[in-house]
């Protein structure tokens, strides 16, 4: 009867270790599980970032190139003016500074 009593304290705590192990095995899986769809969820994330950051730079050197291409534009205006309009804009300055008052200097 001792005996019987000892197998079956036996074979329960072989049936207790066994259930621990199993519970082991899958804590250990279902976070193994968790890791990779977190790591997916944060490479997913960082590549929308990464895309949208690339199109509104991409934006930005479109409007530096557009506002870059206008200011050349309007540079290339003074060498088509023509020597009179130089001349005549080089004396209305020349007047506006003979006509300005130096005395507060």
């Amino acid at each position: 009867m001792r005996s019987d009593i000892i197998d079956e304290v036996l074979s329960v705590e072989d049936k207790a270790q066994k259930i621990l192990r199993d519970a082991n095995s899958n804590s250990r899986n279902i976070l193994n599980e968790a890791q990779l769809q977190a790591s997916e969820l944060v490479r997913s994330a960082l590549k929308e970032e990464r895309e949208k950051n690339q199109s509104i730079l991409l934006q930005a050197e479109e409007d530096a190139n557009l506002q870059l291409t206008e200011f050349e534009a309007s540079l290339d205006i003074s060498s088509v003016l023509s020597d009179a309009t130089l001349d005549e804009i080089a004396t209305n300055i020349a007047e506006k500074i003979c006509r300005t008052e130096l005395e507060d200097i």
